[in-house]
Protein backbone atom coordinates (compact mmCIF):
# COMPACT_ATOMS: atom_id res chain seq x y z
CA UNK A 1 0.00 0.00 0.00
CA UNK A 2 1.18 3.45 -0.51
CA UNK A 3 2.42 5.11 1.90
CA UNK A 4 -0.30 8.17 1.52
CA UNK A 5 -2.72 5.73 1.55
CA UNK A 6 -1.53 4.34 4.88
CA UNK A 7 -1.55 7.86 6.54
CA UNK A 8 -5.12 8.39 4.98
CA UNK A 9 -6.10 5.28 6.47
CA UNK A 10 -4.76 6.46 10.08
CA UNK A 11 -6.28 10.06 9.90
CA UNK A 12 -9.64 8.07 8.95
CA UNK A 13 -8.95 5.84 12.35
CA UNK A 14 -8.30 8.77 14.02
CA UNK A 15 -11.24 10.85 12.94
CA UNK A 16 -13.32 7.92 14.09
CA UNK A 17 -12.06 7.77 17.08
CA UNK A 18 -12.31 11.45 17.80
CA UNK A 19 -15.89 11.55 16.43
CA UNK A 20 -16.58 8.78 18.63
CA UNK A 21 -15.22 10.53 21.50
CA UNK A 22 -17.31 13.82 20.81
CA UNK A 23 -20.49 12.23 19.71
CA UNK A 24 -20.01 10.44 23.30
CA UNK A 25 -19.03 14.00 24.89
CA UNK A 26 -22.35 15.86 22.84
CA UNK A 27 -24.80 12.70 23.90
CA UNK A 28 -23.85 14.02 27.24
CA UNK A 29 -24.22 17.42 26.72
CA UNK A 30 -27.12 17.10 25.01
CA UNK A 31 -28.47 15.02 27.80
CA UNK A 32 -27.17 17.53 30.60
CA UNK A 33 -29.23 20.85 28.74
CA UNK A 34 -31.92 18.38 27.93
CA UNK A 35 -32.13 17.40 31.56
CA UNK A 36 -31.64 20.88 32.68
CA UNK A 37 -33.97 22.24 30.26
CA UNK A 38 -36.97 19.82 32.02
CA UNK A 39 -35.11 20.86 35.06
CA UNK A 40 -36.05 24.97 34.28
CA UNK A 41 -39.64 24.00 32.96
CA UNK A 42 -40.67 22.39 36.44
CA UNK A 43 -39.07 25.36 37.94
CA UNK A 44 -40.65 27.78 36.06
CA UNK A 45 -43.71 25.78 36.06
CA UNK A 46 -43.31 26.16 40.08
CA UNK A 47 -42.45 29.58 40.41
CA UNK A 48 -44.99 31.14 37.50
CA UNK A 49 -47.81 31.71 40.41
CA UNK A 50 -45.62 33.28 42.64
CA UNK A 51 -44.42 35.41 39.72
CA UNK A 52 -48.26 35.75 39.12
CA UNK A 53 -48.99 36.40 42.85
CA UNK A 54 -46.01 39.02 43.05
CA UNK A 55 -47.19 40.78 40.22
CA UNK A 56 -50.18 41.25 41.31
CA UNK A 57 -48.68 42.62 45.13
CA UNK A 58 -46.38 45.02 42.46
CA UNK A 59 -49.76 46.33 41.29
CA UNK A 60 -51.27 46.43 44.19
CA UNK A 61 -48.28 48.38 45.52
CA UNK A 62 -47.79 50.39 42.80
CA UNK A 63 -52.17 51.60 42.95
CA UNK A 64 -51.20 52.37 46.55
CA UNK A 65 -48.28 54.34 46.39
CA UNK A 66 -50.57 56.20 43.40
CA UNK A 67 -53.40 56.92 46.10
CA UNK A 68 -50.52 57.67 48.34
CA UNK A 69 -49.36 60.21 46.63
CA UNK A 70 -52.64 61.55 45.33
CA UNK A 71 -53.43 62.17 48.61
CA UNK A 72 -50.03 62.98 50.40
CA UNK A 73 -48.36 64.62 47.50
CA UNK A 74 -45.35 65.56 46.97
CA UNK A 75 -42.64 65.52 50.06
CA UNK A 76 -39.41 66.26 51.09
CA UNK A 77 -37.31 64.14 53.78
CA UNK A 78 -35.24 64.79 55.44
CA UNK A 79 -35.42 68.82 55.63
CA UNK A 80 -33.43 70.70 58.80
CA UNK A 81 -35.87 72.55 59.82
CA UNK A 82 -35.56 75.40 63.01
CA UNK A 83 -38.12 77.40 64.98
CA UNK A 84 -36.95 81.05 64.75
CA UNK A 85 -39.41 82.12 66.87
CA UNK A 86 -41.48 80.27 69.35
CA UNK A 87 -44.10 82.95 70.26
CA UNK A 88 -45.90 82.79 66.79
CA UNK A 89 -44.48 79.36 65.33
CA UNK A 90 -42.38 81.40 62.51
CA UNK A 91 -39.56 78.00 61.39
CA UNK A 92 -36.92 78.22 58.85
CA UNK A 93 -36.71 75.24 56.27
CA UNK A 94 -33.88 73.72 54.31
CA UNK A 95 -36.02 74.00 51.19
CA UNK A 96 -36.83 76.99 48.66
CA UNK A 97 -37.26 77.63 45.08
CA UNK A 98 -35.20 75.17 43.68
CA UNK A 99 -37.28 72.38 45.26
CA UNK A 100 -40.62 74.07 44.09
CA UNK A 101 -41.25 76.09 46.65
CA UNK A 102 -43.60 79.02 45.63
CA UNK A 103 -45.90 81.72 47.28
CA UNK A 104 -48.38 80.63 48.95
CA UNK A 105 -47.47 77.14 48.25
CA UNK A 106 -49.34 75.62 51.60
CA UNK A 107 -46.96 73.06 53.37
CA UNK A 108 -47.56 70.52 56.27
CA UNK A 109 -44.84 69.82 58.56
CA UNK A 110 -44.66 66.88 60.81
CA UNK A 111 -41.81 66.59 63.37
CA UNK A 112 -39.49 63.57 63.38
CA UNK A 113 -38.38 61.84 66.35
CA UNK A 114 -35.10 59.51 66.99
CA UNK A 115 -37.25 56.53 66.70
CA UNK A 116 -39.17 57.40 63.28
CA UNK A 117 -42.29 58.73 64.41
CA UNK A 118 -43.43 62.07 63.29
CA UNK A 119 -45.71 63.99 65.14
CA UNK A 120 -47.81 66.51 62.35
CA UNK A 121 -47.40 70.49 63.29
CA UNK A 122 -49.94 71.87 61.15
CA UNK A 123 -49.88 73.59 58.26
CA UNK A 124 -47.44 76.74 56.95
CA UNK A 125 -47.32 79.29 54.19
CA UNK A 126 -43.97 80.76 53.15
CA UNK A 127 -43.62 84.27 53.58
CA UNK A 128 -39.77 84.52 52.82
CA UNK A 129 -38.37 82.18 49.79
CA UNK A 130 -34.46 81.53 48.66
CA UNK A 131 -33.24 79.12 46.35
CA UNK A 132 -32.45 76.74 49.37
CA UNK A 133 -34.36 77.87 52.10
CA UNK A 134 -37.83 79.52 53.02
CA UNK A 135 -38.90 80.98 55.90
CA UNK A 136 -42.45 79.77 56.46
CA UNK A 137 -45.56 80.73 59.42
CA UNK A 138 -48.08 78.69 60.98
CA UNK A 139 -51.43 78.75 58.72
CA UNK A 140 -53.66 78.35 62.10
CA UNK A 141 -53.43 80.53 65.59
CA UNK A 142 -50.77 78.57 67.38
CA UNK A 143 -50.48 78.59 71.11
CA UNK A 144 -47.36 80.02 72.28
CA UNK A 145 -47.07 76.80 74.81
CA UNK A 146 -47.33 74.31 72.15
CA UNK A 147 -44.88 75.81 70.29
CA UNK A 148 -42.35 75.52 72.68
CA UNK A 149 -42.62 71.90 72.50
CA UNK A 150 -41.61 71.37 68.91
CA UNK A 151 -37.90 71.10 68.40
CA UNK A 152 -35.01 71.94 66.03
CA UNK A 153 -34.32 68.97 63.48
CA UNK A 154 -35.63 67.37 60.51
CA UNK A 155 -38.84 67.01 59.99
CA UNK A 156 -40.82 65.71 56.93
CA UNK A 157 -42.72 68.57 54.66
CA UNK A 158 -45.34 67.69 52.35
CA UNK A 159 -47.68 69.83 49.95
CA UNK A 160 -50.93 67.96 50.18
CA UNK A 161 -52.24 65.50 53.39
CA UNK A 162 -56.08 64.00 52.99
CA UNK A 163 -58.75 65.40 53.78
CA UNK A 164 -59.48 63.49 56.94
CA UNK A 165 -56.41 63.91 58.56
CA UNK A 166 -56.61 67.54 58.19
CA UNK A 167 -60.42 67.59 58.90
CA UNK A 168 -59.14 65.62 62.63
CA UNK A 169 -56.26 68.42 63.05
CA UNK A 170 -59.25 71.36 62.60
CA UNK A 171 -61.83 69.20 65.30
CA UNK A 172 -58.72 68.82 67.65
CA UNK A 173 -57.55 72.44 66.99
CA UNK A 174 -61.26 73.94 67.28
CA UNK A 175 -61.69 72.15 70.74
CA UNK A 176 -58.34 73.80 72.27
CA UNK A 177 -59.55 76.82 71.19
CA UNK A 178 -62.50 76.50 72.90
CA UNK A 179 -61.19 75.50 75.96
CA UNK A 180 -58.58 78.12 75.57
CA UNK A 181 -61.34 81.07 75.68
CA UNK A 182 -63.38 78.86 78.16
CA UNK A 183 -60.13 79.04 80.21
CA UNK A 184 -59.32 83.06 79.15
CA UNK A 185 -62.84 83.85 80.56
CA UNK A 186 -62.42 81.86 83.52
CA UNK A 187 -59.38 83.31 84.31
CA UNK A 188 -60.61 87.02 83.60
CA UNK A 189 -63.26 86.07 85.85
CA UNK A 190 -60.98 84.51 88.59
CA UNK A 191 -59.34 88.23 88.04
CA UNK A 192 -61.93 90.19 88.82
CA UNK A 193 -63.15 88.02 91.77
CA UNK A 194 -59.77 88.74 92.80
CA UNK A 195 -59.76 92.35 92.35
CA UNK A 196 -63.20 92.37 94.14
CA UNK A 197 -61.84 90.20 97.05
CA UNK A 198 -59.01 92.68 97.87
CA UNK A 199 -61.23 95.71 97.51
CA UNK A 200 -64.18 93.44 100.11
CA UNK A 201 -61.09 93.11 102.58
CA UNK A 202 -59.76 96.65 102.34
CA UNK A 203 -63.37 97.42 103.24
CA UNK A 204 -64.16 95.05 105.64
CA UNK A 205 -60.46 96.13 107.30
CA UNK A 206 -61.85 99.51 107.64
CA UNK A 207 -65.22 98.72 108.87
CA UNK A 208 -62.90 96.81 111.29
CA UNK A 209 -60.65 99.76 112.40
CA UNK A 210 -64.30 101.85 112.44
CA UNK A 211 -65.23 99.42 115.00
CA UNK A 212 -62.27 98.32 116.95
CA UNK A 213 -59.57 101.31 116.01
CA UNK A 214 -56.73 100.87 113.90
CA UNK A 215 -53.41 102.60 112.12
CA UNK A 216 -55.62 103.75 109.06
CA UNK A 217 -57.82 105.51 110.89
CA UNK A 218 -57.05 109.61 111.46
CA UNK A 219 -55.37 110.91 114.16
CA UNK A 220 -56.49 114.36 113.90
CA UNK A 221 -58.34 115.46 117.12
CA UNK A 222 -60.73 117.73 114.86
CA UNK A 223 -62.40 114.26 113.73
CA UNK A 224 -64.75 112.84 115.79
CA UNK A 225 -63.41 110.44 118.32
CA UNK A 226 -65.80 107.33 116.04
CA UNK A 227 -63.95 107.84 113.44
CA UNK A 228 -60.01 109.08 114.86
CA UNK A 229 -60.28 105.31 117.91
CA UNK A 230 -62.98 103.42 116.78
CA UNK A 231 -66.80 103.19 117.74
CA UNK A 232 -65.90 100.86 120.80
CA UNK A 233 -63.72 103.06 122.29
CA UNK A 234 -65.89 105.50 121.42
CA UNK A 235 -68.52 103.70 123.31
CA UNK A 236 -66.36 102.90 126.26
CA UNK A 237 -65.54 106.68 126.32
CA UNK A 238 -68.82 107.86 126.22
CA UNK A 239 -69.97 105.33 128.58
CA UNK A 240 -67.28 106.00 131.11
CA UNK A 241 -68.80 109.65 131.10
CA UNK A 242 -72.25 108.68 131.59
CA UNK A 243 -71.12 106.64 134.35
CA UNK A 244 -69.46 109.69 135.67
CA UNK A 245 -72.08 112.05 135.20
CA UNK A 246 -74.39 109.26 137.19
CA UNK A 247 -72.40 109.68 139.97
CA UNK A 248 -72.05 113.28 140.23
CA UNK A 249 -75.97 113.62 139.59
CA UNK A 250 -76.26 110.58 142.20
CA UNK A 251 -74.34 113.24 144.77
CA UNK A 252 -76.09 115.77 144.30
CA UNK A 253 -79.43 114.30 144.63
CA UNK A 254 -77.66 113.03 148.19
CA UNK A 255 -76.91 116.62 148.70
CA UNK A 256 -80.25 118.12 147.74
CA UNK A 257 -82.13 115.24 149.79
CA UNK A 258 -79.83 116.35 152.88
CA UNK A 259 -80.52 120.16 152.70
CA UNK A 260 -84.40 119.13 152.01
CA UNK A 261 -84.22 116.79 155.45
CA UNK A 262 -82.69 119.90 157.09
CA UNK A 263 -85.25 122.29 156.18
CA UNK A 264 -87.77 119.39 156.88
CA UNK A 265 -86.50 119.15 160.26
CA UNK A 266 -86.32 123.02 160.62
CA UNK A 267 -89.82 123.89 160.01
CA UNK A 268 -90.66 120.81 162.29
CA UNK A 269 -89.05 122.74 164.96
CA UNK A 270 -90.32 125.93 164.51
CA UNK A 271 -93.99 124.19 164.53
CA UNK A 272 -92.82 122.06 167.32
CA UNK A 273 -91.78 125.71 169.07
CA UNK A 274 -94.80 127.89 168.14
CA UNK A 275 -96.72 125.25 169.86
CA UNK A 276 -95.44 125.65 173.10
CA UNK A 277 -96.15 129.71 172.36
CA UNK A 278 -98.62 131.21 175.42
CA UNK A 279 -101.97 130.62 173.65
CA UNK A 280 -103.71 134.62 174.48
CA UNK A 281 -107.41 133.87 173.59
CA UNK A 282 -108.68 136.01 171.00
CA UNK A 283 -105.08 137.63 170.85
CA UNK A 284 -105.10 140.53 167.64
CA UNK A 285 -102.87 139.30 164.75
CA UNK A 286 -100.67 142.21 165.03
CA UNK A 287 -99.29 140.84 168.59
CA UNK A 288 -99.02 136.92 167.37
CA UNK A 289 -97.39 138.25 164.45
CA UNK A 290 -94.71 140.31 166.40
CA UNK A 291 -94.48 137.31 169.02
CA UNK A 292 -93.40 134.93 165.94
CA UNK A 293 -90.99 137.34 164.66
CA UNK A 294 -89.97 137.73 167.76
CA UNK A 295 -89.43 133.81 168.35
CA UNK A 296 -87.86 133.24 165.18
CA UNK A 297 -85.14 135.92 166.04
Amino acid sequence: MHTSGKVLAFLVVLLAVTASVLTAKLVQVRNSWTAKSVASKNKFNDISPKIVALQAQIDSLNNELFRSRELWGNFFFPVQTEVVNQNDGTVRVGVGSDNGVRDKFLMHGFETAEDGTSIYRGSFLPVDIQNNTATMKPNWRANPEEIRTWKTGNWRWRNLVPPGYVENFDKQLTTILKHEETLSDRVRTLKGQVKLLGEANAKLKLREAELVGGDILPKTESVNPEFRDGLVAAMAAAEEDRNQTLLTIDKLRREVRSVQADIDQMLSDNIELTKRLPQAGAANPLSVRKNESSVNK
